[in-house]
C-alpha cells in the first residue's frame, strides 16, 4: 500500500521565503492601450493598394506609412491589426473549419438564391472555369475591346463570392471596426463544429 507524499517542509533554521520581486525594482508596465479602433475598411484599403502596386519599394512605403499613421492615430498596439494581416500566425484563434462548399450553401440561403440560379451554381462550382474565364485578355480584347471581365475567377472562391454578392449589395462602405471583426472571428473559432 502506497503512502501519500508528505508536504514539503523547511529546515528549522532556514530564513523565511522572500517575495520573488527584488526590493526597489518596479514591476514592468503594461503597454499603452490604443485609442479606439479603426474601421476595417481602412485596412481593406491598404490591401487593395498593395494588390495593385507591383514595385517592392513602393509597397514597403505604403506599409510603413500605414503603420505609422496607425501609431499616430490609434496607438502602439498593433496586435489587433496583425491578427488580420497574418491570420496563420495567430495562435490564440483556432482555425474556423469552414469549407468553401459549406460557405457557398450558407450564402445561397442568406441571399436567397434558388439552387438553379446561375449564381448559385457558380458559387457551388467555384473551381470550374466559366465562359469569361476561358477567354484570354488578348482574345477578349480583340472581340469586344472591353477588358472588364479579363480576370480569371475560377478557383478563387473569395472573388467568385464577391462578384455574386456585390451585384445584390447596396453597402458602399462597411461600418465594422477592426476590434469588432476580431471579436466575430474569435466567436466563430470558439463555436467551430457547433451548430
Amino acid at each position: 500500500m502506497m503512502q501519500p507524499t508528505p508536504a514539503p517542509s523547511s529546515a528549522p533554521n532556514s530564513p523565511p521565503s522572500q517575495p520573488s520581486q527584488i526590493q526597489g525594482e518596479e514591476e514592468p508596465k503594461a503597454p499603452p492601450q490604443n485609442m479606439g479602433s479603426a474601421p476595417f475598411g481602412i485596412l481593406a484599403g491598404l490591401f487593395d493598394k498593395l494588390a495593385n502596386e507591383r514595385k517592392h519599394d513602393r509597397r514597403k512605403k505604403l506599409i510603413d506609412a500605414w503603420f505609422n499613421h496607425w501609431r499616430d492615430e490609434k496607438g502602439f498596439d498593433l496586435y489587433p491589426v496583425l491578427r488580420l494581416i497574418l491570420p496563420q500566425k495567430d495562435r490564440e484563434r483556432a482555425v474556423y473549419g469552414l469549407k468553401e462548399k459549406n460557405l457557398a450553401k450558407t450564402y445561397i440561403k442568406l441571399i436567397p438564391l434558388g439552387m438553379k440560379d446561375p449564381d448559385a451554381i457558380r458559387l457551388l462550382n467555384w473551381k470550374k472555369p466559366t465562359e469569361r474565364d476561358v477567354c484570354t485578355p488578348f482574345f477578349f480584347d480583340m472581340l469586344s475591346n472591353n477588358t472588364k471581365y479579363t480576370q480569371k475567377t475560377s478557383g478563387d472562391f473569395p472573388t467568385v463570392l464577391y462578384e455574386v454578392v456585390s451585384k445584390r449589395s447596396s453597402v458602399i462602405e462597411g461600418s465594422m471596426s477592426i476590434d469588432e471583426l476580431n471579436g466575430f472571428l474569435d466567436e466563430l473559432a470558439q463555436n467551430m463544429g457547433k451548430q
